[in-house]
């Protein structure tokens, strides 16, 4: 066991069904690496893309349906439980996509099935905007909406005064501190080749792929580039 405190997996942006191609092998092995029990497995949101339930124009040259999305994305969501059948996520935009299209079709949510059945997620997943860690070294998780650039997760500390991980912003994976706390950007596991992410082509900044930990009771996160254990 490397640690001597509570030690926690932090899986980032999947974006299934368009994650790569490593990210559930790579997550099992750090999980076993730093021996984290079930109960400590976190993830900071957009496990699921949601391509087409976004508000944005769609890809012409899109090799599936939206149908063929979601259940493309039921499937992978099966090995995903399989392997981690605990999980706490932050809510996230990619997540509410489906639903923000409802609202603006004017659909009551009494006619919408669940986000958990939706895309088959275990009952041991469970969501929240934020996630707070009583640990020695209190922790909070959440996704990083309202949170941009390279200094998306550094301001996201400065807000709340608590050492705080998060995703969201794919180019930007980051651990830093200000004043004793720590602020942690995570990254994304995403196929950046998938049609999905057509629009980053020409991004100056690229996704950086990877997953990460914290250890010893909330006191030492650490980044995971893809591919290193």
């Amino acid at each position: 066991m490397i640690g001597t405190g509570r030690n926690f997996l932090v899986i980032s942006d999947l974006q299934i069904p368009f994650e790569h191609s490593s990210a559930l092998r790579d997550a099992i092995r750090i999980k076993k690496y730093f021996n984290i029990p079930d109960s400590n497995v976190l993830c900071v949101g957009d496990e699921v893309d949601q391509y087409f339930g976004s508000l944005y124009k769609k890809d012409i040259n899109a090799n599936l349906t939206a149908t063929q999305e979601i259940n493309e994305c039921k499937k992978i969501i099966r090995e995903w439980g399989k392997a981690f059948p605990r999980m706490k996520l932050a809510t996230s935009n990619h997540g509410l996509r489906w639903a923000k299209k409802a609202t603006d079709a004017e659909i009551p949510s009494q006619l919408l099935i669940s986000y958990r059945d939706m895309i088959g997620a275990p009952k041991g997943w469970v969501w929240k905007d934020e996630w707070i860690f009583d640990t020695k070294h209190p922790f909070r998780m959440i996704h990083g909406m309202g949170y941009s650039g390279k200094d998306g997760a550094r301001n996201a500390l400065i807000d709340s005064g608590i050492s705080t991980v998060m995703g969201h912003l794919h180019s930007h994976a980051c651990v830093g501190e200000v004043n004793g706390k720590w602020f942690f950007n995570v990254g994304c596991y995403i196929d950046v080749e998938a049609f999905a992410f057509a629009y980053g082509k020409y991004s100056r900044h690229k996704p950086c792929l990877g997953h990460g930990v914290i250890l010893n009771d909330g006191s030492l996160p650490i980044r995971i580039p893809s591919g290193a254990i």
